[in-house]
């Protein structure tokens, strides 16, 4: 019988130094998550700690202990990113403080919309300090996601109130959704470290997908390959981690010093770096400036920080509380999927000014006038999954997408990037050409274009060129269709001649009405050009002199005589030497009636039969063997029999 995995979800704590978040942790699940020494020795948190604690049979809650001071933000926004519940903590004594502001703004940017207050320290705050606190948190929580958040005081000293705030845990998880666990693996590193016998060890909340020791696994942003050598979700090695979990895992193949915070371990080919990324993004309103066009920031996502240059997409700055579209250009290439949340500080001195969405993690990079791109990603901002898939595939235009690539740039479980395409697909708003791994998704009404566009510029080709069966082939896949897959330019004019509008012939491409038809000028020219080349035999005439002769349309002339070439009437032979079909099926039974007398003939001896000069006789001879008229054997040739087909 299969075990069902417990329900496992991300506690991170968020506020003001010294207003009891680690010891209020500790009080809650026995462990003191700071590890450093300096940390014990200063009585302060600077780096992220973690807990594990079984919450009720079947619930499990992970807590990220986050540091409070303000020098240590960037520790703290390193382990916020991957949090389900926010657990606001507030010194009954001190109320609300910078920092806890700054948190809770960090962490309803980042999306978090579920979460409770632990009013702290209330042993040492009388009754009306408490009241006043509680009234203030309510207060500032108005008009929030956790305006309707349950404040419990608490005592860490004493254990006042902690089997309330046990029960309000409870009461915030119950309904609230477990992570993907189907969607592609993706571990941000908030650790690293080398444990001995085992090697490189990161640790890291798996914010999707599940883990098994053994899998492939792909280091980003560096795309290193390496392998998940041990488990543990927890602290205990279970083989499995699912989505939710903290995990550390012993990466194989990977040395400690080629691994930092910031990066990320997942599945292989379900991320691609990249130095642009184009967001929704939003300023808050304490924000002390307004955002310019290519301000540099930091950039702070998952548990990953870098600098960029934000590219806004108007044409003033961004106010303090105010939204835009933009590209975030960055010094150093990241992964990121749609729908990742981001923080943006500035760059000195090193403040929160706002946060935002990633629209398409895979931009290309713009320039110039903005209302194009922005158009674009307006569309993308309230796109589903279903939206973004064809928005993404239309941009590709001829150049189409397939399933790998719409993976990383679109995000999703490859079931549901599945479902979405073939829904897609149904409605006829992409097509689907090929398939299994070199299927190709385009846009249909892209697709419809370029039918249409193939075939009128088959009607003027003809229209130019009425003596000519068609156009060449790769001459129109070159014109019209240079960016697509050869498969896909294929499969366009198979269902074109299915469709019965064109005939592919030879190399050659055409409308199916499109016939050649000779006026009368052009037969006249084809009967002038035929009699001269049947009236020479074997001593044709050159064509250079017959095509530009006195009195002769030489382009007339010259359309005629390929249209001659091509329907088999006259042969052009090696060197470019031209007779007509007449002359050699003549010269083919000469040589067979020789081969009563010898079986073998030589260049004198064909010379004479023939009456041809040594000019002509090698490229006829030439021929003769390619017909398999006969066959080279030293000086001689053999006549051979003639085929019974």
């Amino acid at each position: 019988m299969a075990v069902t995995p417990p329900r496992a979800y991300i506690v991170g704590t968020a506020g003001h130094i010294d207003h009891g978040k680690t010891t209020l942790v500790r009080a809650l699940t026995g462990v003191d998550t700071d590890r450093l020494p300096e940390e014990k020795e200063r009585g302060i948190t600077i780096d992220l700690g973690f807990a594990g604690y079984d919450l009720a049979p079947g619930v499990h809650l992970g807590f990220v202990d986050v540091p409070g001071h303000e020098r240590f933000v960037k520790n703290m926004l390193a382990g916020v990113g991957g949090i389900d519940l926010m657990l606001l903590v507030v010194a009954a004594d001190e109320s609300i403080m910078p920092q806890t502001r700054e948190h809770f703004d960090i962490c309803n940017l980042l999306g978090v919309r579920r979460g409770l207050v632990a009013l702290t320290k209330i042993d040492v705050a009388g009754q009306d300090l408490r009241d006043l606190a509680e009234l203030e948190v309510r207060d500032y929580l108005d008009r929030s996601p956790l305006a309707a958040a349950e404040v419990v005081g608490v005592s860490a000293r004493t254990g006042e109130g902690l089997d309330r705030l046990r029960d309000a845990l409870a009461a915030a998880v119950r309904d609230l959704p477990t992570r993907d666990a189907s969607g592609p693996i993706r571990l941000p590193v908030d650790r690293v470290f080398s444990a001995r016998g085992f090697g490189t060890v990161v640790t890291g909340t798996l914010s999707s997908g599940a883990i098994v020791t053994g899998d492939d696994l792909v280091l980003y942003p560096g795309c290193r390959p390496t392998r998940a050598r041990r488990v543990e979700v927890h602290g205990s090695e279970t083989g499995e981690a699912r989505a939710g979990e903290r995990v550390a895992l012993n990466l194989q193949g990977i040395e400690t010093g080629e691994v930092s915070r910031g990066d990320v371990v997942g599945s292989p080919g379900a991320f691609r770096p990249s130095a642009l990324i184009d967001v929704r993004l939003q300023l808050l309103p304490s924000c002390p400036a307004p955002l310019r066009d290519l301000a540099r920031v930091r950039f702070h996502l998952g548990t990953g920080e870098v600098l960029a240059r934000v590219r806004l997409l108007r044409t003033s700055p961004l106010p303090a509380g105010g939204e835009a579209l933009a590209q975030l250009r960055l010094e150093t290439p990241q992964v990121s999927l749609p729908g990742d949340r981001f923080i943006l500080r500035r760059y000195s001195p090193a403040t929160t000014i706002g946060g935002g969405v990633v629209l398409d993690p895979l931009p290309e990079k713009h320039r110039g006038a903005v209302l194009p791109a922005a158009a674009r990603l307006g569309r993308l901002a309230s796109a589903d999954l279903a939206e973004r898939l064809v928005l993404t595939v239309e941009r590709a235009g001829l150049a189409g997408a397939r399933l790998e690539d719409l993976r990383v740039r679109c995000g999703g479980s490859l079931a549901d990037l599945g479902a979405a395409l073939a829904a897609a697909v149904g409605s006829r708003r992409l097509d689907l050409v090929g398939g299994g791994e070199r299927a190709i998704y385009v846009g249909a009404a892209t697709l419809a274009a370029t039918r249409t566009a193939l075939v009128e510029r088959l009607e003027r080709h003809y229209a130019a060129h009425p003596l000519e069966p068609g156009m060449g082939r790769e001459a129109l896949r070159t014109e019209l269709m240079r960016a697509a897959p050869v498969d896909l330019y294929r499969h366009t004019l198979e269902a074109l001649e299915r469709d019965g509008e064109v005939v592919q012939e030879a190399d050659r491409v055409r409308r199916a009405q499109d016939m050649v038809r000779l006026s009368a000028a052009d037969q006249a020219e084809s009967d002038r050009l035929e009699q001269l080349f049947r009236g020479a035999g074997l001593d044709p005439p050159a064509t250079e002199g017959v095509l530009h002769g006195a009195g002769v349309d030489g382009a007339r002339a010259e359309s005629v005589f390929h249209l001659l070439v091509r329907q088999g009437r006259l042969v052009r032979l090696k060197g470019g030497v031209v007779f007509h079909a007449e002359a050699l099926a003549d010269l083919r039974r000469r040589v067979l009636n020789f081969a009563k007398r010898s079986g073998t003939i030589d260049i004198g001896e064909f010379k004479a039969l023939s009456g041809t000069t040594r000019k002509n006789a090698i490229p006829l001879l030439e021929y003769l063997d390619a017909e398999r008229v006969t066959q080279r054997d030293g000086d001689r040739r053999r006549i051979l029999p003639p085929s019974s087909e």
